[in-house]
């Protein structure tokens, strides 16, 4: 049973995903969603079981991921934005790397939960990339084209 429910949470989250970023709803997308979702959750969690990892994502970050997915929208303005500024200064706008306090660095199932959650979540955006977290420093580095904290969250 508890094989059935990550396997499910992780499809659900995979199906998702393939929505936001095909952006169509089309009945062939829902079914690619649909043979991927299922592909990837079966791997991910024989891959999840064979490595002895348990991992649990504090709900506490449920709205934070469900955020980032709607923050996926003004991201892409600001790419856009970058992609003007760039051709109008004739020079690219390479963005910048930060540091952000992330205070989820143990090794117990919650922690690895959130720090997955966080790295997944946060590379949803166009416009920030979660590079890593630095366990010993208690901090996530991210990159950012324009830089917007929201687009990083939750990193």
């Amino acid at each position: 049973m508890r094989h059935l429910r990550a396997w499910l949470i992780l499809w659900v989250a995979l199906f998702l995903a393939w929505l936001v970023f095909s952006g169509d709803v089309s009945r062939i997308e829902l079914i690619a969603a649909a043979c991927a979702a299922t592909v990837a959750a079966t791997i991910g969690e024989v891959a999840r079981t064979k490595a002895g990892v348990r991992a649990a994502v504090p709900f506490r970050l449920v709205f934070p991921m469900l955020r980032a997915l709607v923050q996926v929208i003004p991201d892409f303005g600001y790419l856009v934005w970058a992609l003007v500024l760039s051709a109008a200064r004739r020079e690219l706008v390479r963005g910048q790397t930060k540091r952000r306090a992330f205070h989820d660095v143990g090794d117990d199932p919650q922690s690895l939960g959130a720090r997955a959650a966080a790295l997944w979540s946060a590379n949803l955006s166009p416009n920030a990339i979660a590079i890593d977290i630095d366990r010993e420093r208690h901090e996530s580095i991210v990159h950012d084209v324009i830089v917007n904290r929201a687009s990083e969250r939750p990193a």
